[in-house]
């Protein structure tokens, strides 16, 4: 099993760590593979245990939340979304980077955009 969409979901959980860093927001695992869970103390084969993560205010709902397919899932995926919004993406592990529909590269920058894109429509909602 290749292990590309989760090393690609690692530094995109470290982006989300950061931006979150810089603009004083809580970054949060919200949940571990169930896979992971169930194992306890057997060998884990992934570069990380965390499947979902979130950016919220502090003591506050996520505006922000991010998801990558569990290890049996056929069709792997890292799914953004931004709860109360209705905005969603999808993006596939692809040459080792992620990449959004239309062949656009998830980088960096790119999350960082949709994150304010969310929280911009976080704020309006509230």
């Amino acid at each position: 099993m290749s292990h590309a969409i989760y090393d690609a979901w690692v530094e995109l959980m470290g982006w989300m760590e950061e931006y979150a860093g810089k603009n004083g927001l809580t970054f949060d695992r919200e949940a571990d593979f169930p896979a992971f869970i169930y194992r306890l103390h057997r060998e884990w084969k992934l570069p990380t245990r965390t499947m979902v993560v979130s950016l919220s205010r502090e003591n506050d709902e996520p505006f922000f939340m991010a998801a990558v397919s569990q290890p049996d899932d056929e069709l792997k995926h890292v799914s953004l979304r931004a709860p109360g919004a209705h905005l969603h993406w999808h993006a596939h592990e692809h040459g080792g980077h992620l990449e959004l529909p239309g062949g656009v590269k998830l980088d960096r920058e790119k999350l960082f955009s949709l994150i304010e894109k969310a929280r911009s429509s976080w704020m309006v909602s509230v």
